[in-house]
């Protein structure tokens, strides 16, 4: 199925800290348009990545095109501070200012949906149901707007760890986890010397992505899929940072991620989320942390589509 792409920036209106931002997204609804009612997927991007990740150019590489041929629409959001989204001062713009902004951002893109209002010409679609995903940081955005604002039926972190953020490194023992340091710059400062791309990229992935988290002499162009600014992460690598949130959820959740990936501590990850009736674990083989480049990465998608009808399923019975 083709699909149509429709790229906006639309305002938050105010928000509790008195700030008003305009966030970028891009909806992703079916060329034909004879589509009433669809689930909908809203994708939230990683650090320093923006919502392009979701629809990376190359063919086969588009996880937004992947849902639209299944009848999902699809909104790819850039945070505050990405992309082409406003860009406050790094101190205004924390994980919970971002999640904040992005539902109130999203809470105007479903309304244009539902209206047939998000360009002349569209026939309302009505959400069945709403899904987010979040990839690595994303997934920390998305988990603070659950736990604060209660903006979907179910939630997927991608690479996103609750427990403890632990970067894989060649040698287990140059693995980059502040779990149980009492100073915590003692893991920090191995980011100096870090191997990104054996932690972000499997072996196979091609060299034009691969390469990209190696940065490049001043002044060379970022691609297309990257930011060079990203919200303030603030304490999202200490363990347990994000702990009292996900107890609080209840929707269904997937925790996925990739064979050599950041959520490394499976028990203490699934623990996590004690409040949600519905809880499942996936991990893709061949596949490191930035999941959209890896060879396997339509497993990742199929196992996301799965969820999403799976939300929708018990939907129904609610």
């Amino acid at each position: 199925m083709s699909h149509e792409r429709i790229d906006l920036r639309l305002d938050t209106g105010p928000l509790q800290s008195g700030h008003a931002w305009r966030l970028a997204l891009t909806v992703h609804v079916p060329s034909s348009h004879a589509v009433v009612d669809a689930p909908v997927l809203v994708c939230f991007p990683g650090g320093r990545y923006n919502r392009r990740y979701f629809d990376l150019r190359e063919s086969g590489y588009s996880e937004a095109e992947h849902h639209v041929s299944h009848g999902v629409v699809v909104i790819a959001i850039d945070h505050v501070r990405v992309g082409e989204s406003d860009m406050p001062d790094l101190q205004e713009a924390s994980l919970s200012a971002a999640a904040e902004a992005n539902h109130a951002v999203l809470q105007v893109a479903l309304q244009r949906l539902r209206n047939g209002t998000l360009r002349p010409g569209l026939r309302p679609i009505s959400p069945s149901v709403i899904v987010g995903e979040g990839q690595s940081m994303g997934g920390h955005i998305a988990l603070l707007m659950q736990a604060k604002h209660r903006s979907f039926d179910g939630l997927a972190m991608l690479g996103s760890s609750v427990s403890c953020t632990r970067l894989p490194a060649r040698a287990r023992a140059d693995d980059i986890c502040l779990l149980g340091r009492n100073d915590p710059s003692e893991g920090l400062a191995k980011f100096a010397h870090f191997d990104w791309r054996y932690a972000f990229h499997w072996d196979d992935v091609p060299e034009q992505y691969a390469s990209t988290e190696v940065p490049g002499p001043a002044g060379t162009p970022i691609p297309y899929w990257r930011s060079d600014t990203s919200p303030n992460a603030g304490g999202g690598l200490i363990p347990g940072h994000f702990a009292a949130e996900a107890a609080q959820i209840t929707v269904p959740v997937l925790l996925a991620m990739g064979e050599r990936d950041v959520t490394q501590d499976t028990l203490r990850e699934v623990a996590a989320f004690m409040s949600t009736p519905d809880l499942a674990y996936f991990v893709v083989p061949r596949m490191a942390h930035m999941h959209n480049f890896a060879g396997t990465r339509h497993r990742l998608w199929a196992r996301l589509s799965a969820f999403i009808a799976q939300v929708a399923s018990q939907r129904k019975y609610a």
